[in-house]
């Protein structure tokens, strides 16, 4: 029996890289499955990056950007497309492949032909309809409309759906319409081997609040500033991992700004705190939280999306709603004041880790399902040359 090619585009920021490195490691062990992973901005061409450019224009009103008035998210997510497109018609021919799969679904958006052609399986953390609900007023959520038609035709024309969340199944199913035995939940996870547990669990004073977030704004990052600034200034520790430009001018604040993840340094940060504090008002799915419960923190998080399918409150960690700055003092000052609950509430979070969010089940559900989704034989595609799918 042949060993089945897939062809996968992998979205290549931030959360998703570290995806797709997880994947192309289990993957490059693996005799059951054969991944050509490719990034989706892999090789850009000059025409390319300027179309990119273009439709990356951001308006400067902050509040046009915060309601998405200027469709920002579909034209990035429309340049992701077109950049995902070309990587497959430039090296799709190279190969024999079985199936194609994207990770995340905008990266399809403009391959509807080609996933007529060979099974396709979509992953994903979000949904558009799920951003619109969070980033929008509800007269606004018009402005994701184009994102929303092309989610429902991507799903439509995949063989099969993985989520990262129960929250994201639940969208696709409600919100899209797709039915409920095309969807799936397989959990992400981190690489536990990479994220040991600190050697020691006895901390040094003063206590240090972690917070690791590109989006500052979005992360709640000014919420958390406030709060420390008011209440805790004088008797802790403020840890900002961030590449967005701002002001923290305190001696118990450290700014981090080049800090790449799992290098010493990252790993150092967690192994030394005592919470990790991220009160978010929109995520995707957070993987982050997953890395600090591995290193065994407690955790303050937001009641959104996926994170209480990952902290259950009172119990690895304190959910709050977004802005809500009081629970936030209050969960950081229960913390404090019990040092032995913070350790218990680690301790949890890093089994739970170890049983729901492991990378190696994770992947190895992920590759019994591309499997399954080409009938044995392992149907080999006959787009040898991609540029037959553009005929229809």
């Amino acid at each position: 029996m042949n060993t089945p090619r897939i062809f996968s585009v992998i979205e290549g920021y931030i959360g998703h890289r570290t995806y797709g490195q997880l994947m192309q490691n289990y993957f490059s062990h693996s005799d059951g499955c054969n991944i050509d992973l490719y990034w989706h901005d892999q090789d850009r061409e000059l025409h390319s990056k300027l179309l990119r450019r273009l439709l990356s224009y951001q308006s400067s009103n902050h509040w046009v950007r915060k309601q998405n008035f200027d469709l920002f998210l579909f034209r990035v997510q429309l340049a992701l497309a077109y950049l995902s497109r070309r990587v497959l018609l430039r090296n799709l021919g190279k190969a024999d492949y079985s199936a194609l799969h994207f990770h995340t679904q905008p990266l399809a958006y403009l391959c509807l032909d080609l996933m007529r052609e060979m099974p396709t399986v979509i992953s994903l953390d979000r949904t558009a309809a799920q951003a619109s609900r969070e980033y929008t007023k509800p007269n606004l959520r018009w402005t994701f409309s184009p994102n929303l038609r092309l989610d429902k035709k991507v799903f439509e024309a995949a063989k099969d759906v993985v989520t990262f969340s129960e929250a994201a199944r639940r969208s696709v199913i409600d919100d899209y319409g797709i039915i409920p035995e095309k969807v799936t939940v397989i959990y992400p996870g981190v690489d536990l081997k990479k994220i040991p547990l600190a050697a020691s669990t006895t901390k040094s004073k003063p206590y240090k609040i972690l917070f690791v977030g590109g989006d500052f704004e979005r992360k709640g990052g000014h919420d958390l500033v406030k709060v420390f600034l008011e209440k805790f200034a004088d008797r802790a520790e403020l840890h900002l991992v961030t590449q967005t430009p701002i002001q923290a001018d305190h001696p118990n604040i450290y700014l981090y700004k080049n800090i790449k993840a799992y290098t010493p340094e990252w790993l150092q940060l967690y192994h030394q705190a005592d919470v990790f504090a991220m009160p978010t008002y929109a995520e995707p799915f957070g993987w982050v939280f997953l890395e600090a419960m591995a290193a065994g923190l407690p955790i303050i998080a937001t009641h959104i999306t996926a994170i209480p399918e990952m902290v259950t409150h009172g119990e690895n960690g304190f959910l709050i709603e977004p802005g809500d700055r009081t629970a936030l003092a209050q969960s950081i000052e229960h913390l404090i004041n019990s040092p032995e609950l913070g350790q218990k509430m680690g301790q949890q979070g890093r089994q739970l880790v170890e049983q729901k969010f492991n990378a190696q089940t994770h992947f190895e559900k992920l590759e019994n399902l591309l499997k399954g989704a080409i009938a044995p034989p392992y149907a080999v595609s006959n787009v040898s040359d991609p540029r037959c799918a553009l005929k229809s």
